[in-house]
């Protein structure tokens, strides 16, 4: 389920600027991720009928995750494109320590939001 068009990435978060036929795939796959993160929690909820701060910081958040797979490669970034080490024989080659799929500031968008909170909630 998509949380924003390419007029909030290009209008509100200013984000780099692509082409739609991109914006719509990375917008679908980095809704998928927010998806994950948050434990499915907005599976089916109306976005608009909750609190600004988490509308706002759940857009923000899809923003910066499509602007980062643009930036690491486009849709292959979240596929983990290419091996981080190869060996053949006695030839090994070794490249960084492996791709983050998440960005930092996706996490740090839904953090005060409360949809990260993976615990088990206690009612008295």
């Amino acid at each position: 389920m998509p949380y924003i068009d390419q007029a909030f990435y290009n209008d509100v978060y200013n984000g780099i600027p692509m082409d739609a036929e991109t914006f719509t795939m990375l917008e679908n796959r980095a809704s998928d991720i927010i998806d994950v993160l948050t434990n499915y929690r907005l599976a089916g909820v109306d976005l608009s009928q909750e609190p600004e701060l988490i509308q706002t910081n759940v857009k923000k958040a899809v923003a910066a995750q499509v602007e980062y797979m643009y930036s690491e490669g486009g849709e292959l970034s979240v596929h983990g494109g290419s091996p981080s080490s190869v060996s053949i024989g006695g030839f090994s080659y070794t490249e960084g320590s492996g791709a983050k799929i998440v960005s930092e500031m996706t996490r740090s968008y839904l953090w005060p939001t409360g949809l990260l909170y993976m615990g088990v909630g206690v009612r008295c």
